[in-house]
């Protein structure tokens, strides 16, 4: 009876780590399509333009194409501030935990670089793992990788973030947060992934409809009533 239950027990934890092991390939597999995809966007975005224009009553075409080269230039300005304040935490996390002393300094710099591409959940990730590194090589060294880990989150969040956001797109943070935990909750780590592209998106799409929409009003000509 002990046997049976040890091997019940043996299937399954294999049986867990096995699930565990596919859902993390599946979630990688599924970053590396959504970035080859992105990629294929970017390098010639004129092909899709078209591709749904032409769907479209010719009316309305050439609104699609002023409307899809401004969310164009907004999400290039979008990844480029993203990989900007990677770039930030990576050296400044790497700088702060050499001179600490920490072991793998130069690793965990580029792993915090590469993770704060997610927003919120590669900060979190990043840290535990900091912090795990700083306690395996002594209590001061984890002491000090906590300070760093808080050092670093604040000076990006307060300072290098908001000035990024300002000179990139204009996205109200409530709002952006809020946006990425209704698609974190809805599709994982993907939709906090791609949380911060798609607000952008529906803002520079709704501006222009509605700026398209203020000129009609303004080229119709105005009744003047007699009497």
């Amino acid at each position: 009876m002990g046997e049976a239950d040890l091997g019940s027990q043996l299937l399954g934890s294999v049986g867990r780590l096995t699930s565990a092991v596919g859902t993390a390939i599946g979630a990688v597999t599924s970053l590396i399509l959504m970035i080859v995809i992105g990629i294929f966007l970017a390098a010639e975005p004129r092909i899709y333009d078209r591709g749904i224009a032409w769907m479209l009553p010719v009316r309305h075409r050439a609104g699609f194409y002023r409307i899809a080269e401004h969310v164009g230039f907004t999400l290039r300005r979008l990844l480029f501030g993203r990989l900007v304040g990677m770039l930030f935490e990576g050296l400044f996390t790497w700088f702060m935990l050499m001179i600490g002393g920490v072991p793998m300094a130069a690793l965990l710099g580029l792993v915090t670089g590469v993770l704060a591409f997610i927003p919120n959940i590669g900060a979190i990730t990043s840290g535990v793992l900091m912090v795990a590194v700083g306690f395996s090589a002594g209590a001061d060294t984890g002491v000090y990788a906590i300070f760093v880990y808080f050092f670093v989150q604040n000076i990006d969040g307060y300072l290098v973030v908001p000035y990024i956001a300002r000179r990139t797109v204009d996205l109200p943070p409530a709002l952006v947060l809020a946006m990425q935990l209704l698609m974190g909750a809805l599709f994982g780590i993907l939709g906090v992934l791609f949380a911060d592209p798609i607000l952008a998106t529906l803002k520079v799409a709704l501006v222009d409809l509605s700026r398209q929409q203020a000129a009609k009003e303004g080229d119709k000509p105005k009744v003047v009533s007699s009497g």
